[in-house]
Order: structure tokens, then sequence, then C-alpha cells
């Protein structure tokens, strides 16, 4: 009898050991791909945003970024953030808000800064990948103040890049933006994370900060 319950323990504890091996090996391949992104001297990429069969939702829209800042635009909005402020541009009412966003609100409009701070806000798990030179990681929110439910992030593993994010909100509505383009040796200047004005002189401009 006492061996049947050191041979259950033991194997309990290696599970636990084998678990967290594969917990420190996700986060570390992770983290190793969100360095390369902090250090990237310019990204650009283009991306399709699609929502579930029969929800009518897609878009397609370009992302600039460099570090924390970057300038992304759909057909229906056009944001600009330089690490502090961010521009908000809907063409449909002409109207420009002026807002300081916090991490959550940045995640929420672009699904890159969700990595930027990922330890803080989520737990991390690699998931089972049918396609090779994939990887796949299940990102689940450790705070409950969030509209996220999960995240499953996929990195192709030639670049260590992210190429697609399916993001499953509280209202278990699904949306997936798949990178069709990328490149991360850009060459952006400071003017592209700002909005100028003078571009837009028939917007109303609504400074919300």
């Amino acid at each position: 009898m006492k061996t049947t319950k050191i041979h259950i323990l033991l194997i309990l504890f290696l599970s636990s050991v084998a678990g967290a091996m594969a917990q420190s090996s996700a986060e570390d391949y992770l983290n190793k791909v969100v360095e390369q992104l902090q250090q990237a001297k310019g990204i650009t990429a283009e991306f399709t945003l699609q929502g579930e069969a029969g929800s009518g939702l897609y878009m397609q829209g370009s992302l600039k970024m460099q570090g924390k800042k970057f300038y992304l635009e759909t057909n229906d909005l056009t944001t600009w953030y330089d690490g502090k402020t961010m521009w908000s541009y809907a063409p449909a009412i002409g109207e420009v808000n002026i807002t300081t966003p916090t991490l959550r609100e940045l995640a929420e409009i672009n699904p890159y800064c969700m990595l930027d701070n990922y330890k803080q806000s989520f737990s991390v798990k690699e998931l089972a990948s049918d396609i090779k030179g994939e990887r796949r990681f299940l990102l689940t929110p450790t705070k409950r103040n969030t509209s996220i439910a999960q995240v499953i992030l996929t990195i192709a593993t030639s670049t260590q890049a992210p190429i697609s994010f399916e993001i499953t909100g509280n209202n278990s509505g699904t949306v997936l933006v798949a990178v069709t383009q990328y490149n991360d040796k850009a060459s952006l200047p400071p003017i592209t994370f700002t909005f100028d004005a003078h571009r837009y002189p028939q917007a109303n401009i609504v400074d919300l900060r």
C-alpha cells in the first residue's frame, strides 16, 4: 500500500513538473517574440479582420509600428498612437477623438499591444498545431475587467512573427485577425505616429483627455 501511494505521489509530482516546464517553454518562446517586436527597426503589416460566419464582419487594414507607437488604418477608422496620445479619425462622421488610452484600450485596438504586457494580463499555454512551421498559444486573461475571454495566437517559426490572432470576447463572439504581409525592417519617420490636422481641415476635433 505504501509503495502504491509513493507511485501516485511520484506521478503527480512529475506531472506538475512537466506542466511547469511546458509553461516555462511557452513563455520563453513568447518572450523572444516580444523582444523581436520591440527591437524591430519598424514594422509594416497588412491584415484582414473577419467575424464569425453570418456576422457580415470583414475588413482589410494596414499597420505601421515601432516599439509602442503605431499607425493603424481600416475603412472605418484611422488611428495614430505616439506612445502617449492617441488620435482616432472616423471618416464616416468626420470626427477625430483625442485620448490617453489605457493598456486595455490599446490591446482592443491593436492586437500586437497585447503581447507587450502579456505576463501581467494573460496566462499562457501552448496548443498543438497541425501546420508545420507554426506554433499556437492560448492566452487567457488573469483579470476579470477585460472584454476578452481568450486569444489564440499563431506564430510563424521561421520568422518568430505573429501571423494570426483569434480573439474571443466575453459575449462569445470571435474575430480572426490574419496577417497577410509582414516586414520588420521598415523605415518609419516619427511623423508616422502623429495626427496631422492640416491633412484633415474639415474634421471635427474632440479632445477627450
